[in-house]
């Protein structure tokens, strides 16, 4: 371990590329002087569309964060943050959730959109930024018509659809909600000249603000 902070990242669907999309981004935001480990939970969802499914993902993210226990602080890898909330209560690491972090930090300060997938998504979504106190920051969702299993199978197909989405969008910045948006916000940032953000580089900010302090100085 050579002293290294370890952050965990639970990616809740099975997907192989989400997982690999996280850690990528995670790596980034956090520096070589941290181990990050990217895991998938073991639900056997392939893609999470729906607050049911939503539901079904909390015990297994609370589960696989348990079964790593040596981590200094653990993200919850889905814009839903399932098991969020059993996962401190029960859970003694800090844990961050992927979408408070992210809509915590799109609205600093500024009024801020949303560019998302899963209609079904959108009345629970809304419920969460006003549980979060960040109601009148927010200017309008936009939910891509796009399945989530497409967007993961082949994302590069859909940057133009996605670019065009951002640009479409009120206020000063944009948050893109889901982990099969991992890392695209420089990309769409660059794109479409606006301020893009995702929560892959929020949850890794907040989750290093709150970890143990322990990075080696080698």
């Amino acid at each position: 371990m050579n002293g290294r902070l370890r952050l965990l990242i639970v990616n809740p669907n099975t997907s192989a590329a989400v997982a690999r999309w996280l850690a990528e981004e995670a790596r980034r935001v956090a520096g070589e002087h941290v181990e990050v480990v990217a895991v998938n939970a073991p639900s056997g969802l392939s893609a999470i569309q729906t607050p049911d499914e939503l539901l079904q993902a909390v015990q297994v993210v609370v589960v696989a964060i348990e079964g790593h226990a040596d981590a200094d602080a653990a993200i919850i890898g889905a814009f839903g943050d399932p098991g969020l909330m059993e996962a401190r209560a029960r859970l003694a690491i800090p844990v961050v959730g992927l979408g408070e972090a992210g809509l915590r930090a799109a609205a600093y300060g500024r009024r801020f959109s949303i560019v998302t997938l899963g209609e079904s998504m959108r009345a629970p979504l809304v419920q969460r930024v006003q549980l979060l106190g960040l109601g009148d920051r927010l200017t309008e969702i936009r939910i891509l018509p796009t399945p989530i299993p497409d967007m993961i199978a082949n994302r590069e197909a859909y940057y133009d659809a996605l670019a065009d989405a951002v640009r479409a969008c009120a206020g000063d910045a944009v948050l893109l909600g889901g982990a099969p948006l991992a890392g695209l916000g420089a990309k769409m940032t660059e794109k479409t000249g606006a301020i893009v953000l995702d929560g892959v580089e929020a949850s890794v900010t907040a989750a290093l603000k709150i970890a143990p302090q322990r990075v080696a100085h080698n």
